[in-house]
């Protein structure tokens, strides 16, 4: 990112308003939870500079990644990035006390009218809950009280009526694993339905193809539990059909594993169990198994090993 002085202006209301017009997004649906309708008319027309946070937010509603365009940082934007990325860094170091003096001073600096920074802040307050060991049931609150800043009705209205941005998407789909962890199984069901009518319904979005794998994932771990086979497979199979293409590893050895017990589960009830579809099962396991192990996740690739050494009578050879 670059400071204001350092760059002209880089026109990025039209960018917003050519994005918007040609997925045919009205001005309310996309700037609803974030600002007035005039604002966002204003920012189009070039005729007002807006907090860079908002901006970001509005782009990643029309399913862009803010990194494709410059945004022009103020000198305020600048330090406000700065330090949001010290938060971070902070609680991905454990070090809670100074993640938590750098939010009293963020939100010394901040424009409280401007939505995003609300919700940055109580993100990382329930992940710093999460940190010290709270309450899950807290941290969840402090997740829907962050989504609520910029979705305000989101316990009302349907996913799919939205225009989320990643991080939007992000914390619902926190919640949603936060619900499963509290064993809220009626509520977090009616989360992830949620948000898997909102991906196909918004399949068009650029950045729906990055956020099906994860749902799919931890929706296929969900139903797997419920033992919904069906389903599990059903959403395996799209997230497995998104991920293609993708140099990201990330959720592919889970949803790779998840595929070879249901097919392991299904043969076995169908009688089938014999070698050339046995074989089949391995190859699924094997597949999972290397991806996990070099993605660093040797837990689960070590329970998987496990499982081929007693069921499969395989042998890892170095």
């Amino acid at each position: 990112m670059a400071k204001k002085e350092e760059f002209g202006n880089n026109n990025i209301g039209a960018t917003l308003q050519y994005y918007r017009e040609s997925y045919r997004i009205s001005q309310r649906k996309l700037c609803h939870g974030l600002c007035s309708i005039s604002t966002l008319s204003r920012i189009e027309a070039g005729e007002r500079d807006a907090d860079t946070l908002l901006l970001e937010t509005l782009l990643e509603r029309l399913g862009k990644v803010p990194n494709q365009f410059e945004l022009i940082l103020s000198d305020f934007d600048y330090e406000a990035y700065l330090m949001r990325n010290e938060i971070l860094q902070k609680i991905e170091e454990k070090d809670i006390d100074r993640a938590y003096r750098l939010i009293d001073s963020y939100e010394e600096i901040i424009d409280y009218k401007v939505s995003p920074h609300k919700q940055f802040i109580m993100v990382s307050q329930a992940h710093l809950n999460e940190l010290e060991g709270g309450k899950v049931e807290t941290t969840i609150d402090l997740l829907l009280e962050a989504i609520s800043c910029t979705v305000p009705d989101f316990n009302t209205k349907e996913l799919s009526d939205y225009f989320l941005s990643n991080s939007e998407f992000n914390i619902i789909i926190d919640v949603l694993q936060k619900m499963i962890e509290a064993k809220m199984i009626e509520k977090a069901d009616k989360i992830l339905d949620q948000a898997i009518d909102y991906l196909f319904w918004h399949s068009y979005m650029e950045n729906t193809k990055r956020l099906y794998p994860k749902v799919a994932a931890i929706g296929g771990k969900f139903y797997l539990e419920k033992k919904k086979y069906d389903k599990a497979m059903e959403l395996c199979e799209k997230g497995l059909e998104s991920h293609k293409g993708s140099y990201n590893m990330e959720y592919l050895g889970e949803l790779l594993y998840i595929k070879a017990f249901i097919t392991e589960v299904n043969l076995k009830a169908e009688g089938d169990w014999k070698d050339r579809k046995k074989n089949k099962c391995l190859q699924l396991f094997l597949e999972a198994y290397h991806v996990l192990d070099f993605s660093g996740y040797d837990i689960e690739a070590d329970r998987i090993r496990t499982h081929l050494e007693e069921v499969y009578q395989w042998e890892d050879i170095d």
